[in-house]
């Protein structure tokens, strides 16, 4: 067995996340170079949950629509990229702050930017879009997350059950279950095909037994948001260059942009239209 393929593709992607008072972990699926900069781009994928903490709704004035609106008011994570030493484990980490790009609460995932300009040699291999049928109950998998604030660690399981719905999360939302140990902390890491190394899904959730009035968690029974969402959240996102080198990083900021301008416009012209609405009356 390679060890040290399976430490690099499987362990030095994952990243300790902290935001605030809350923590997590994180995943490394993008890091190039950027054509506009000269300089690398890395991206990471988390819970939203990881980072909610640190996202805040305030009310702020608008130039444009000339009143105070909500606005979401987003702090800095930090990011923690380990080093490892032969028998010894994790002896070292590079610490990085970060930036939310994309984020939504309703698929439960966050995206964010490092500030760090360095190239990362340790990237997550996105599982193929559209091969999901491919995959089959009992496949051997890895979960690799900070467990409860540590260095990555590594379970090992298989994929249990797909098209599993969470009633407390809405119920229409599908989860993977997989028998891989996950504890807090785990969360935002990353669920890996165990023979290819393949991404396939975000940890996000344990089971809790409720009796009486204690809970318990039962930490082999691990939900993971699954690949097929991962891809339609930054799809929708417009950061398709992240698994599409049809598409480039700079291309994709231009569309957000843009489609950030029609928004606060269309807002704009409708208080207009309201304000007028009311003095006509």
């Amino acid at each position: 067995m390679d060890y040290d393929k399976r430490h690099k593709e499987l362990m030095l992607p994952c990243l300790r996340v902290r935001a605030g008072k809350a923590g997590g972990s994180g995943t490394i699926i993008y890091s190039k170079e950027n054509k506009d900069s000269g300089e690398f781009s890395t991206f990471a994928l988390t819970n939203h949950h990881v980072v909610a903490n640190i996202i805040e709704i305030k009310e702020q004035w608008s130039p444009l629509r000339k009143r105070q609106v909500k606005t979401d008011v987003l702090g800095t994570p930090h990011v923690e990229m380990f080093e490892y030493k032969w028998g010894k484990g994790a002896t070292g980490s590079r610490m990085s702050d970060a930036e939310i790009v994309a984020y939504d609460p309703n698929e439960d995932l966050a995206l964010l930017k490092l500030d760090s300009a360095k190239a990362v040699d340790s990237v997550a291999k996105l599982y193929p879009r559209g091969e999901e049928d491919k995959l089959r109950a009992t496949m051997p998998v890895y979960a690799v997350g900070a467990a409860l604030g540590n260095p990555p660690v590594i379970t090992e399981g298989m994929i249990s059950q797909f098209g599993i719905k969470i009633a407390e999360v809405g119920g229409d939302k599908e989860f993977w279950l997989s028998t891989c140990p996950t504890i807090f902390g785990n969360s935002g890491g990353a669920l890996f095909k165990a023979d290819t190394h393949e991404f396939l899904g975000v940890p996000s959730r344990i089971q809790v037994l409720f009796m009486g009035f204690a809970a318990d968690a039962i930490t082999h029974l691990s939900f993971q948001i699954p690949i097929t969402r991962v891809y339609d959240f930054l799809e929708k996102q417009y950061f398709r260059f992240i698994y599409d080198s049809s598409f480039t990083e700079e291309s994709e900021a231009g569309i957000r942009e843009e489609i950030r301008k029609e928004e606060e416009y269309k807002l704009a012209r409708k208080d207009v239209e309201d304000g007028s609405g009311r003095e006509n009356k």
